[in-house]
């Protein structure tokens, strides 16, 4: 561990989900005292599949963290088994991962937050970590030696160092002066989690639709997780998404996705609109708190860059935050925290950019883009990688590398 931390306040997490639990667990295997502060209760309950493609790179890195936790959430979660796309009701992609396997035998593994979050919380809590429940964050205040923090109920601590996880409508964020740069999407999305199939039929293969004429031009993407599969629906302009995001409406499309037994057995509906924003700093003035995950930037969810640029913000943050503690010169642990936030926030705008040319090519409003579709669909049973250029629209992933810090 090379020289002991000399401060002697703890580190404070704010925010218990999946980004908050992985930063408790690296600052703590960094020798770190931690304390993480939730406004839920414990045990709550978290409804819906949400982050559930936990990427290779990602998964690298937890075992980094802690030998074996990246395994951990691979034998818990599931391997889709390749993936198809469509355009107009023609297959214009399919690869299957068998072949993938022997190169990179964990591509990724897809399973819902709550589980995630039940293994990293297994291993924080083996680990020292301390927990406060309900206790809502009400502000913090920064120094050159520390964090103090008001809780809700009025009660105060203080921390050498604060990493903000506490999601979209981060507190942390706010009280340090950061705003969020970037627009939001007035397209509306539909999400609905179907039951697994009791027979074992449930399609393990990714798929996307580009303009499914069964839906009406909608487009239409499922992949399965650990327990079920998720459906997404592209709301077209114009469209009642009340209706379509009803029980009813569910059931009625769905079916024409999947086997309409799925639209009989439904676990979660939820309507959102995409947010390309990035926090204008990661840190603070006094170069104290580190934010990470949603606190730091809202992305699109396809391509999973929300969950696993998280993980990477918090494990960089914690590193950052071990550095600066066994620094003895306070310019040193400024710049320390400093470059760390200079770097994650490089990633940041970089996958806001990415995630904003996705959504470009899969809405297709511009006639540039309609044509390069039309050409790459016409083109596709011929040359391949026409196909692949479409079937990577919506996610934009590359081939990851073996870097440190490979594409998120």
């Amino acid at each position: 561990m090379g020289n002991q931390p000399s401060n002697t306040e703890p580190c404070v997490v704010v925010g218990a989900g999946p980004v908050g639990l992985v930063a408790a667990l690296a600052l703590a295997r960094r020798g770190l005292k931690v304390i993480v502060l939730e406004a839920e209760p414990e045990g709550r309950v978290r409804p819906g599949s949400r982050a559930i493609a936990l990427m290779f790179p990602t998964l690298r890195r937890l075992n980094e963290i802690r030998p074996g936790l990246g395994q951990q959430i691979i034998d818990a979660g599931v391997l889709p088994t390749g993936y198809e796309a469509y355009y107009g009701g023609r297959r214009v992609f399919n690869q299957q991962l068998s072949p993938l396997r022997k190169v990179l035998p964990h591509l990724a593994s897809s399973l819902p937050q709550r589980e995630t979050e039940r293994i990293v919380f297994a291993e924080c809590l083996a680990h020292g970590v301390e927990f406060r429940w309900e206790a809502p964050v009400q502000d913090l205040e920064t120094t050159r030696d520390g964090v103090t923090i008001t809780l809700a109920d009025g009660a105060r601590l203080t921390a050498s160092y604060v990493i903000g996880a506490d999601g979209a409508r981060s507190v942390t964020r706010k009280a340090i002066g950061v705003t969020m740069e970037g627009v939001t999407d007035q397209t509306p999305f539909i999400i609905v989690d179907v039951d697994e199939h009791p027979d074992g039929t449930t399609p393990m293969n990714g798929y996307f639709h580009y303009n499914d004429p069964a839906l009406d031009g909608r487009n239409v993407m499922h992949m399965p997780f650990a327990s079920g599969m998720r459906i997404d629906l592209q709301c077209l302009p114009g469209d009642d998404v009340d209706q379509l995001s009803s029980p009813e409406g569910v059931r009625e499309w769905v079916s024409k996705v999947v086997d309409p037994w799925y639209g009989e057995h439904i676990q979660w509906i939820s309507t959102y609109r995409f947010h390309q924003v990035v926090a204008d700093s990661y840190t603070d003035v006094d170069r104290r708190v580190l934010l990470a995950g949603e606190a730091a930037h809202l992305f699109s969810p396809w391509g999973g860059r929300g969950v696993n640029s998280g993980v990477f913000d918090a494990t960089d943050a914690a590193t950052a935050i071990a550095q600066a503690s066994t620094a003895g010169d306070p310019v040193r642990r400024t710049e320390i925290i400093e470059r760390a936030a200079d770097h994650s926030r490089r990633w940041g705008i970089h996958n806001r950019d990415i995630s904003s040319k996705a959504l470009r090519q899969m809405r297709g409003n511009d006639r540039t883009t309609q044509a390069k579709r039309a050409i790459a669909a016409k083109l596709a049973p011929v040359v391949w990688p026409a196909g692949a250029w479409l079937a990577n629209g919506p996610l934009q992933v590359p081939v990851p590398r073996l870097g440190a810090r490979a594409y998120f």
